[in-house]
């Protein structure tokens, strides 16, 4: 994690000459709405006949999941490439996949009267993250539908109403993204933290201090310990729908393409 976050920074630092420093490894042809990473390089896309698939960091399918039985889905967590956490929010359920993408566990929120929910994540210690909309509570739960912990109010601890586009889990935090209040942090017991001024982030990365987002047509790296921001400017090829960099590549979803870029060698 160490030599990643270092190379990222790097990355930043270079990113008056980047976008001239990358190479196109590979073109896919597709047509998605969702693309996620883990940390092992590889990359996850939901296209649009709701199929999941895989590809390794040369751009190789090696995996693939689809279900017509709960709806479309909305998101992947793919944290754990070991336990890939996949949310259907018409039914709202969860489907836990295995590292072949084989289905390993059928959750059903409604169980848990969480009937309105937009965004899931998993956790480190192999639970789930969900935001119980209706409640305002951030809530993790076990497997078997217990409740690990329970926040207060997000209302009263916040004076806001978040609506979350995104949550992710890192280094025993919370990240609850609303494109508009800025973006929640909580700690590993579901305490309030703060809100974070990032305003319009659909999709984060977080290494470190470094948190990773697109804005329009770049990628916006902002360093918490040193309230720093730098901008990697994302190759213009068509409407953007996610981007997200991992070692030396940079992925970016296309409307039509999905195309991985490698940062040439100095």
């Amino acid at each position: 994690m160490r030599g990643l976050f270092l190379l990222l920074t790097f990355f930043f630092q270079a990113a008056s000459y980047a976008s001239d420093s990358l190479t196109v490894l590979k073109i896919i042809p597709m047509h998605s709405r969702f693309m996620t990473t883990d940390e092992l390089g590889n990359v996850y896309v939901v296209r649009d006949d709701n199929s999941l698939v895989r590809f390794d960091e040369n751009g190789d399918s090696s995996a693939f999941f689809r279900s017509i039985q709960n709806g479309e889905i909305a998101s992947v967590d793919a944290t754990n490439p070991m336990n890939i956490v996949v949310y259907y929010p018409a039914y709202s359920r969860v489907v836990i996949l295995d590292r072949q993408l084989a289905q390993k566990i059928d959750l059903d929120l409604r169980r848990l009267n969480i009937a309105n929910t937009s965004v899931v994540a998993a956790s480190a210690d192999g639970n789930l993250w969900v935001y119980d909309q209706f409640n305002a509570r951030l809530r993790k739960i076990d497997q078997q539908l217990n409740e690990v912990v329970q926040s207060n109010d997000v209302r009263i601890e916040t004076n806001a109403v978040p609506t979350p586009s995104f949550m992710i889990e890192r280094d025993w935090k919370v990240f609850l993204c609303d494109t508009v209040r800025g973006i929640f942090t909580f700690d590993r017991y579901a305490n309030y933290v703060n809100t974070l001024a990032v305003y319009g982030v659909k999709h984060l990365q977080v290494f470190g201090s470094q948190l990773i987002y697109r804005n329009a047509d770049s990628l916006v790296s902002w360093d918490r310990s040193k309230v720093h921001w730098n901008v990697l400017q994302i190759p213009r090829k068509g409407r953007i729908i996610n981007a997200a960099l991992i070692r030396n590549t940079l992925y970016v979803l296309y409307e039509d393409a999905l195309i991985l870029y490698r940062f040439k060698q100095h």
